[in-house]
């Protein structure tokens, strides 16, 4: 497809500015020439509004199969082997198709947010008063790949008015950025606290974080003491990345609520992930990255890129990812159950309650079963059973209803349902065994915020709620608790993950919790603010381990196995469980643990 040059949807693009080494477009001319859109550098290719992505492993597979296919832009490769690509909107299914259409990690999932008493609660400003360790997160960076951030607040500078933020990137704004980065705008902290001396610091920095979720968390994290409210490591550095609204055709593609501001891309959120990640090894500092959005776009078994990516970078040396586990424990967004052998048969009903709802249904079962479905909408009609087969799509228009029934088949049997237009009233999804050895499946609808709140599960369950991806095999895990009265955040999203693997590994305080807005102070509810707190702890044991060198070769695991060894655990409780993990989070129950255990060993 090539647009033409006056096209209203293009016509920030400059054909003067286009920088190209292709000689056969070096004499480009305004009058009457169209541009062919393959030959245009990443940097502007990625501006087209037709240009989507998808994410896969750069294998040598596909790199022969891409250099042959000039319409397939190759972005960087990420530490951990993944590359994001771009293509024209037409040529995303012929590519899907010519890899069998049979891998549903090939289309990036769709995350949303997940929304000082509470540091003396988890410990920490009794590790920040204790004269011996004294942490503050000092020489460490914590990241948030977020809405963004409002570097004008005071809780993000230091006492000498400079920034406490290193870098930020944010992919909403198309100006001036590294030779790694092909979209978006990035500023240093010179360029910040250049801002922050400006009469209009916008000028110099445009970068504005509308929704405030991204401020809010950094302020409970890193913000610093000089501000009303102070973070739970108030010395840290600070690195964020504003994420850009996810593109339209997988907006619609999943059937997400358009009015919904808040759905990024997990590959944008991946490429921000391997920015911070870089960025800090390039400063050599270690890094903590909070990731508070989540999905239920996955098989909950830690096998996404990005969950591999989190993985992957967990065992290396200075680095930790936080993942709120999510709010959906009482949400009804989940069920499952057991088809009785070969032959048998079981159902799913969904109850819609408002007309005109369009959403998605993904069900898991185990690689080695084999069934199939079938639909019975709320008057009777019938969608017959569809035979399964991997990169197998049918969809069917209803005769006495305007709904539009989508069943996409792909391997490993993850099945996802779409339901456009939905009618009000109760949805039968019809599970078939084709071939049965266990017949356990999971079926999840979208997270808050990405489904109707009147459409859920009639027969749900708690267990098995937590979130991509936080479902991810090395990140920590952190449910939320109501520090007033200790009990557990009524949302707070049950484990364990389809791995199996026991999460969360432990509950922070997460209700009610101050911190600072765009507009100003503000509380927050859910465990977004669990993981911001737990991501200020962390912060300070990488100051402790690295920094101070005390155990330089201190990773992710690591972090993760301290904060879980100084979890409070409640006589007459039985640990773990799905619920608290192994505890209430308590920093200086860390150091405690610490101590003990050091003692025991020049003991023996």
């Amino acid at each position: 497809m090539a647009p033409d040059i006056d096209n209203a949807e293009v016509d920030d693009i400059e054909v003067d500015d286009i920088e190209v080494d292709n000689p056969e477009v070096n004499d480009i001319e305004i009058d009457n020439v169209e541009i062919d859109e393959n030959s245009l550098p990443l940097s502007e290719f990625i501006k087209l509004p037709t240009t989507i992505d998808f994410n896969i492993i750069n294998s040598r597979r596909f790199r022969d199969y891409a250099a042959t296919r000039p319409y397939l832009k190759m972005g960087e490769q990420t530490t951990a082997g993944n590359i994001v690509v771009y293509t024209n909107i037409e040529n995303l299914e012929m590519t899907f198709n010519d890899f069998g259409q049979d891998f549903v990690s090939f289309f990036p999932i769709i995350l949303s947010p997940l929304d000082q008493q509470v540091n003396y609660e988890a410990g920490i400003i009794q590790v920040v008063n204790q004269p011996y360790l004294s942490l503050t997160g000092r020489g460490v960076i914590i990241g948030f790949v977020d809405t963004g951030i409002d570097y004008t607040k005071d809780s993000f500078k230091f006492e000498d008015g400079s920034s406490k933020i290193l870098r930020l990137w944010d992919q909403t704004i198309d100006g001036k950025r590294t030779p790694d980065v092909h979209y978006g705008s990035v500023y240093t902290q010179e360029d910040i606290t250049e801002a922050l001396k400006a009469e209009m610091p916008y000028e110099i920095v445009p970068s504005i974080d509308e929704d405030g979720h991204g401020t809010f968390l950094a302020s409970v994290a890193a913000g610093n003491d000089l501000a009303e409210l102070t973070g739970a490591a108030p010395k840290s550095y600070i690195m964020a990345v504003k994420l850009r609204r996810a593109h339209e055709f997988y907006i619609d593609r999943f059937l997400l609520p358009k009015d919904n501001p808040n759905l990024y891309q997990s590959t944008d959120f991946l490429l921000g992930m391997d920015f911070i990640v870089n960025a800090a090894a390039e400063m050599g500092m270690p890094a903590v990255i909070c990731i508070a959005m989540g999905s239920n776009m996955s098989g909950h078994n830690g096998n996404t890129p990005l969950e591999e990516y989190i993985t992957f970078i967990s065992q290396r040396i200075g680095y930790a990812f936080v993942t709120a586990a999510g709010n959906e424990s009482n949400a009804r967004h989940h069920t499952q159950g057991v088809i009785q052998g070969t032959g048998g048969t079981d159902n799913i009903s969904i109850r819609v309650g408002a007309a005109n709802t369009s959403f998605t249904v993904t069900i898991f079962g185990e690689p080695y079963d084999k069934f199939s479905v079938g639909i019975t909408s709320p008057t009777g009609e019938v969608v017959a059973r569809q035979p399964y087969r991997a990169g197998y799509t049918y969809t069917e228009r209803l005769i006495f209803e305007k709904t539009i029934i989508t069943i996409n088949y792909f391997k490993d049997l993850n099945i996802i349902i779409g339901f456009r237009n939905a009618t009000p009233g109760i949805w039968e999804i019809n599970l078939f065994g084709d071939a049965i050895v266990s017949g356990n499946y999971f079926a999840w609808l979208p997270i808050t915020g990405q489904v109707s709140p009147q459409t859920e599960f009639l027969h749900s369950v708690p267990e098995y709620t937590i979130v991509f991806p936080a479902t991810s095999l090395r990140s920590i895990v952190c449910g939320a608790y109501d520090h007033s009265d200790n009990s557990l955040y009524v949302s707070s999203s049950w484990g364990p993950t389809r791995l199996p693997r026991m999460a969360p590994n432990f509950a922070a305080p997460g209700v009610n919790v101050r911190g600072i807005f765009p507009s100003g102070v503000g509380n927050m509810t859910g465990t977004s603010v669990s993981a911001a707190i737990t991501a200020g702890a962390s912060a300070m044991l990488l100051e402790w381990g690295i920094v101070r060198e005390n155990i330089r070769s201190m990773d992710g695991d690591l972090v993760r196995t301290l904060l879980i060894s100084g979890s409070v655990r409640e006589e007459g409780m039985i640990y773990p469980n799905n619920k608290w993990g192994y505890g209430k989070l308590n920093l200086l129950g860390t150091f405690l643990s610490i101590r003990e255990s050091a003692l025991e060993y020049n003991l023996s």
